[in-house]
């Protein structure tokens, strides 16, 4: 698992910050313009860098391994993930297990710092007695019981998610912290069955990726807000992992992989910019108020580490193996992948940095 950081960035109300938009130019210079071409980076002496097999053998364990206390079906996920090769292995979120391993690793790994800044404007927002308040995709919990303990009892606040697993370990936490004005309901947004104009504002920590119809929960949403009601919605933006990307990028550029080229740079063009997501808001009826910027870092060890941890393996190893429909190709790019990544490693004092850019957009139904 890697390590994460917060790091406050220079933030424009709605956008403009140097590490929005993720631009394929700066790959050889870098974001600061200080960074040497990793093509002109001669690789660390090491002979297994020379070699078609993985470059990294499994690191030693000298302690318990994360998730000890888990269910052996928890345990089962998080021993696949960590032997199994990066290039094949998938991850089901529906099977036994997964969900308290999100609650118990990823959560704190990956949920947790957007929730953060979540719930920083959320605390800024004006509240009478009374106000109602729901969380979208809430899965186990979080942020919808933080809420819930600063919003106190004369507020009352649902957490929604169609994960029933999930729910059902939010439903056991609210129980143990005895916290009697939240609810937890299995549904769609899509098909909610909630009334019309039922909310004060509506929170969504991390779902706007998870929506097929992103549009259309966006309306959903608008639909179950009083008219001036507020929505705080998080995502990470484009250039998350930018280090990786700049690579990867430069890899398949470097071997003539035009296609893949092409598909990788369609798909990262996909991912939410503050633009983006300022028009998807306003087609669904919002008003953008402040769009909130901050980032985080998350650090590994080695490439191994890297593509082992589950946060990557379930967040976005499957797009980026996706643009190299041929496995043979497939492996041999991600060696050269690993390679430079471990050059990065070795030029940064031993470890991978990668950046993760975070928006919160608060917005008003128009």
């Amino acid at each position: 698992m890697g390590n994460s950081e917060d790091r406050r960035a220079p933030s424009n109300p709605l956008g403009g910050d140097r590490w929005d938009d993720w631009d394929p130019s700066n790959a050889r210079t870098g974001y600061t313009g200080k960074e040497r071409a990793l093509r002109d980076i001669a690789l660390p002496r090491d002979p297994a860098l020379d070699q078609p097999t993985p470059l990294f053998p499994p690191l030693p364990r000298s302690a318990p391994p994360p998730g000890a206390g888990l269910s052996p079906a928890a345990q089962a996920i998080l021993a696949r993930a960590s032997a199994e090769s990066y290039l094949t292995i998938t991850h089901d979120v529906t099977e036994p297990g997964f969900a308290e391993v999100y609650d118990t690793i990823l959560r704190p790994e990956w949920s947790a710092p957007f929730g953060r800044l979540l719930l920083s404007l959320f605390l800024t927002l004006p509240r009478t007695t009374g106000w109602q308040v729901l969380d979208v995709a809430c899965g186990a919990g979080y942020p919808t019981l933080e809420l819930a303990r600063f919003l106190g009892q004369d507020c009352d606040i649902a957490g929604m998610d169609v994960w029933d697993e999930a729910i059902a370990i939010a439903r056991r936490k609210a129980n143990d912290q005895w916290l009697r004005n939240v609810s937890f309901l299995v549904a769609d947004i899509m098909a909610s069955g909630l009334p019309d104009a039922a909310f004060d504002t509506i929170t969504c920590n991390l779902g706007l990726a998870s929506f097929a119809d992103r549009a259309g929960a966006l309306a959903q949403m608008r639909r179950l807000l009083r008219p001036g009601g507020q929505l705080l919605l998080t995502t990470p933006l484009q250039s998350a992992m930018r280090e990786f990307l700049d690579i990867y990028y430069l890899t398949l550029r470097d071997l003539k992989l035009e296609g893949a080229v092409r598909d990788l740079t369609q798909m990262i063009a996909a991912r939410p910019t503050v633009a983006s997501v300022q028009r998807l808001l306003e087609d669904a009826g919002f008003a953008l108020k402040r769009a909130a910027s901050e980032s985080f870092t998350l650090r590994y060890p080695s490439p191994q580490a890297f593509f082992g941890s589950l946060l990557i393996q379930t967040t976005y190893l499957g797009s980026w193996l996706a643009v190299i429909p041929d496995e043979t190709v497939r492996g041999l790019v991600f060696h050269e992948v690993e390679r430079r990544l471990a050059t990065r490693a070795y030029l940064t004092g031993g470890e991978l940095a990668m950046t993760v850019p975070m928006l919160c957009a608060h917005a008003v139904r128009a």
